[in-house]
């Protein structure tokens, strides 16, 4: 047997095993320790579940029609991030959360280097119990 028609064969084997896989039982099995399997053979105390797609061709393809256009708009997506970060200088990641007015504000401020005169000392006054002056 020659390599290509052994390829041809594998591809031909795993594009049929939905529908090998479509018409067998599958079982639900609980252990007495709460310990959940799945099987194709029936177990004691065993639930059969359904393992079929209920959904008529026009749902199905409907439901790939979403799915084909909700990843046509996350590449678009991609695609317009990627080009406003490039406008704005920025080649790799950035932050996803951006700063707060208090953050950035946080940031500006520690950013100042401090200067070189003392700033005037604070005058301490006594209180006594009751808080006053």
């Amino acid at each position: 047997m020659n390599t290509k028609t052994l390829i041809a064969a594998a591809t031909l084997l795993l594009a049929a095993q939905p529908l090998l896989a479509q018409n067998k039982k599958v079982y639900r099995c609980e252990e007495s320790s709460g310990r959940v399997t799945y099987s194709d053979e029936a177990c004691k105390g065993g639930a059969e579940l359904r393992n079929d797609d209920a959904r008529s061709d026009e749902q199905r393809k409907a439901a790939a029609d979403v799915a084909r256009r909700d990843e046509q708009r996350t590449e678009q997506m991609t695609r317009d991030r990627r080009a406003a970060d490039k406008a704005a200088g920025r080649g790799g990641a950035v932050a996803l959360i951006p700063y707060s007015a208090a953050e950035k504000a946080a940031k500006a401020q520690s950013s100042v280097k401090p200067s070189s005169k003392k700033s005037p000392a604070k005058k301490k006054t006594k209180k006594n119990a009751a808080g006053q002056v």
